[in-house]
């Protein structure tokens, strides 16, 4: 009975899979993408953009931060990256697709294959990360099969997971090595970003946070030109706090939360003004 359930389950999976194939491609374009949005509460790190303008073409993605996640005892890393949607459905659903990144992080145990995806409905805030194979070796170079549980060493019970509201299976697939899972990101670790293209002009405005001293905020504004820095067009830009919490440059408007010399909290309320 438990096998019929399983192959049921694999069932709905591949229904699952298919329906999230009839979906629309996304094509490229030309685009202006402005990052943080207005009035949300964001924070950067000495060194890092508070305020982004990019223009030129490309598509919709997922950038995603440096992941660390654990399934069934084993636990693994993904690096960081910015992923190209490659489907939209007409209900707003959102799929990029990743293949072969994910590393084991437990001693003497490596990944041979592993495929995957994230996925976004039109109101998610953040995404899932959706395992769809997932291969194991142990130290000496053998496959480990069944190694997806429910962590009470039962493997043969059913386990589901839902996700964009319709639920599939998770574990190992028939019995085998490869394994079906999912892990469910924040805002902060998943976020809608475009993903542009290396050719073309593509142009680039952003404001660095350099750091603190006494009530002085320093930070850099830089111009790019495809991938090169435009030294023509950077300016070193210092605000005094005691003055205002709101800086500007440019017609971009920041409200200052908090600043130190290991990152600034702040809120957006108006953007750079385009060259």
């Amino acid at each position: 009975m438990k096998s019929q359930n399983w192959l049921a389950g694999i069932a709905v999976f591949g229904s699952v899979f298919l329906a999230g194939c009839q979906t629309t491609g996304v094509t490229q374009k030309l685009h202006t993408e402005m990052h943080p949005p207005i009035g949300q509460e964001v924070s950067a790190e000495i060194g890092e953009s508070v305020l982004e303008r990019t223009r030129g073409v490309g598509s919709p993605g997922f950038k995603v931060e440096d992941l660390e996640f654990e399934q069934s005892g084993y636990r693994f890393f993904l690096p960081g990256a910015l992923y190209q949607i490659n489907y939209e459905s007409p209900e707003g659903e959102s799929k990029a697709y990743g293949y072969g990144n994910i590393r084991a992080l437990n001693e003497g145990v490596s990944t041979s294959s592993s495929n995957y995806q994230f996925i976004s409905g039109p109101l998610n805030s953040g995404c899932t990360l959706q395992i769809s194979n997932l291969d194991l070796l142990d130290q000496h170079g053998k496959l480990i099969t069944n190694w997806v549980s429910d962590g009470n060493g039962d493997q043969e019970e059913e386990k589901t997971i839902s996700i964009g509201g319709r639920t599939i299976l998770s574990g190992s697939i028939l019995g085998g090595s490869s394994a079906l899972f999912a892990v469910d990101l924040t805002e902060e670790q998943c976020t809608k970003r475009y993903k542009f293209s290396n050719y073309g002009q593509t142009f680039r405005q952003e404001l660095i946070y350099l750091g603190r001293s006494g009530d002085e905020l320093s930070f850099k504004y830089r111009e790019f030109s495809g991938s090169l820095a435009r030294p023509a067009f950077s300016a070193d830009l210092k605000y005094d706090l005691s003055e205002s919490q709101t800086i500007g440059y440019r017609g971009a408007r920041i409200e200052v939360i908090e600043a130190g010399n290991q990152l600034i909290r702040y809120r957006v309320q108006s953007h750079i003004k385009g060259i």
